[in-house]
């Protein structure tokens, strides 16, 4: 399964992985998966 979740900016994305309140509830994600990886990613054809 693969999930693709869009961000306003690479910022919001560390931003929201350096939040206490994410950090507290983010086990879960790894827990109920085999494999859990967050990969920033650029869409093709946009600048980066």
């Amino acid at each position: 399964m693969v999930a693709l979740v869009r961000y306003p900016s690479r910022q919001a994305f560390a931003d929201m992985i350096r939040d206490p309140d994410y950090q507290a509830v983010a086990h879960f994600r790894s827990e109920a998966l085999v494999e859990s990886v967050l990969q920033p990613t650029v869409p093709l054809g946009l600048p980066t």
